[in-house]
């Protein structure tokens, strides 16, 4: 509790993260309405789904690092405020789409937009949040972004009760303009670049931030740990539908089990958030990630063997699954923030963004096809052992690098 007052005792940064919630919420607000105009209304074909998966990863892949580099020039409140202008102007458009073509590429537009708020948002972080309150700040951003992925589609299907999907895009388009109000009180919170680095290419920007792992090791190898984190998380997490479709579950209990992990991510965070945080946050990952690993293994395990699973144990599972994300996300942010100089923390976030992105756009394939030559059980399993993988990984860069003291 000491933390959080400290926290929120900073006017800019409760700002900031009170301006989090209509922008996070704007991610996942109109989701239901998308699925429903691309299946109910237009009747599209499955294959129009994949392409929907790569109109929402493809931005941060293609425009995140030159977004990186224009965060780390140009002044950090005038970046938010555009990124979620844009995404306003995107998403009012799609209730003008007239078919799926349309519809995707204003979603690549709209992701193009966003490409730019979280490398922004993570800048303002560092330079509004001290080192040791890195930690709490990102605890609690990531509760607000784990709530938005629960309460947010729910409010879309609410609405779609009473409103075709065009007005649910109109709602939507309101929710990130709420954002921009809220953005426009904050301070500057960094005048913009000036002289040489302003003339300097997008180009030259990009190789300056590449050129900023050289020589830190940890900050290196911290990249990389999210990277697998993200490819074994993406690797079964498509398949959780079939997964309870095939130990016996309803289709009831499929929302249950999702609600069950953004529970289990919001409590995670939030407990990281008004806690002091780890002391030692590579052990932590490290620990989640064998939780998680075994958990998913032994979901895996029970479809393969098909054995019997109650339905308040198998959303259990996934409310620990959830909480173990959170004690690797967070801390994983904690160590980027401190460990990136502000000058280069848009490129580097940019980069992380681009190599998830990566993860996103490969490892559900590879999922999906492990589950079609055996059972999707099996990539559960293996999905697990990636986790278990990558938390083994942590540990060595815990023992290596020993930070923090």
């Amino acid at each position: 509790m000491i933390q959080m007052r400290a926290l929120l005792s900073d006017r800019a940064l409760r700002r900031l993260l009170l301006a989090q919630v209509p922008a996070d919420f704007a991610d996942w607000l109109d989701f239901v309405a998308i699925g429903a105009l691309l299946a109910f209304h237009w009747h599209v074909e499955p294959v129009v789904f994949a392409w929907l998966a790569v109109a929402l990863g493809l931005p941060y892949l293609i425009v995140g690092p030159a977004a990186g580099a224009l965060v780390d020039r140009l002044n950090l409140r005038r970046v938010l405020i555009a990124s979620n202008l844009g995404r306003a102007l995107a998403t009012l458009a799609l209730a003008f789409a007239t078919g799926w073509p349309s519809l995707l590429a204003l979603i690549l537009l709209r992701g193009i937009a966003d490409s730019f708020f979280t490398p922004a948002k993570q800048a303002a972080l560092q330079t509004l949040a001290p080192p040791d309150l890195r930690m709490g700040t990102n605890g609690l951003s990531h509760a607000i972004n784990q709530a938005s992925k629960i309460v947010a589609p729910s409010m879309g299907g609410v609405l779609l009760l009473a409103l075709p999907p065009s007005g649910v895009f109109v709602v939507n388009a309101l929710v990130s303009i709420t954002a921009v109000f809220l953005l426009w009180g904050l301070p500057d919170l960094r005048p913009a670049p000036t002289g040489e680095r302003l003339r300097a290419s997008l180009g030259a920007q990009i190789r300056e931030g590449l050129r900023a792992l050289n020589g830190k090791p940890l900050l290196r190898g911290t990249l990389a740990l999210m990277a697998t984190g993200y490819f074994a998380v993406f690797f079964y997490d498509t398949l959780i539908a079939p997964l309870i479709r095939d130990i016996g579950l309803t289709e009831s209990a499929l929302g249950l089990c999702l609600a069950a992990v953004g529970a289990g991510g919001i409590i995670g965070a939030l407990a990281l958030g008004l806690g002091a945080g780890p002391r030692r946050p590579l052990i932590w990952i490290a620990l989640s990630s064998a939780v998680a690993a075994f958990l998913l293994g032994c979901l895996g395990l029970v479809e393969i063997l098909n054995r019997p699973i109650s339905l308040g144990l198998t959303c259990a599972i996934f409310a620990v699954i959830g909480l173990a994300s959170s004690g690797s996300v967070v801390p994983t942010r904690a160590i980027l923030q401190n460990e990136i100089a502000p000058a280069h923390i848009g490129r580097v976030t940019a980069i992380s963004e681009a190599a998830n992105a990566c993860a996103m756009l490969t490892a559900p394939f590879l999922g999906a096809a492990l589950a079609s030559a055996s059972t999707v059980g099996s990539a559960f399993v293996v999905g697990g052992l990636l986790l278990a993988l990558s938390g083994g990984f942590a540990l060595h860069l815990h023992h290596r690098h020993r930070w923090p003291a």
